[in-house]
């Protein structure tokens, strides 16, 4: 009789630890799926928080290439003082890279204000669209019939990387700021 009721007693136990164990299995199975999703998450969100972060740094580099350009627009009408009118002139009143000098950017120093992020994005350019100029009121000591100051109303572009970028590299590269400035050259002599 012992046999028997061995035989009838090991039966059902062994199948509740078969179900013990498919239920710990099926829980294990969707912690891990919930962990993979919150890892997941994660992920995107850390890739996203990259990328703004790399988008801001070349925002930041375009708004430093604005400056540098309308800073050295300024610095080539200081040196022209009389001639700037006729230069901005014969190049149709707009200013390029090349034409304030490409000195103005430094973009091999590494550790510089530009080399950084100008690195590995190319190309890289500043204009400067000057409006035609405005004779402002002569200043006391000045004679007003023979002596203006021209007042020059100027807006610099940054541009880095393809103006009209075509993948998603391009697009991450790429960024545009203006800079709206006024500079006053004088003085010169009226007239046309």
């Amino acid at each position: 009789m012992r046999s028997i009721e061995s035989v009838t007693h090991k039966g059902p136990e062994p199948q509740r630890r078969l179900r013990e164990r498919g239920m710990i299995l099926v829980t294990t199975l969707v912690f891990l799926s919930l962990m993979t999703v919150l890892c997941s998450a994660a992920i995107v969100r850390t890739s996203n928080d990259i990328r703004e972060g790399g988008a801001q740094r070349i925002s930041q580099a375009a708004l430093r290439l604005s400056e540098a350009g309308a800073m050295g627009t300024v610095a080539l009408a200081a040196q022209m003082q009389v001639g700037f009118g006729d230069y901005v002139a014969a190049r149709g009143y707009v200013l390029t890279m090349a034409d304030v000098g490409v000195a103005t950017v430094d973009t091999t120093a590494p550790d510089g204000s530009f080399g950084r992020e100008f690195a590995t994005i190319s190309p890289i350019s500043f204009s400067t669209l000057v409006t035609e100029s405005d004779m402002s009121s002569a200043v006391p000591g000045y004679d007003a019939a023979r002596y203006c100051f021209k007042t020059y109303k100027m807006v610099t572009t940054s541009q880095i990387g393809q103006a009209t970028p075509t993948n998603l590299l391009q697009i991450e590269q790429s960024g545009q700021q203006a800079i709206q400035s006024y500079l006053t050259v004088g003085p010169v002599l009226c007239g046309p």
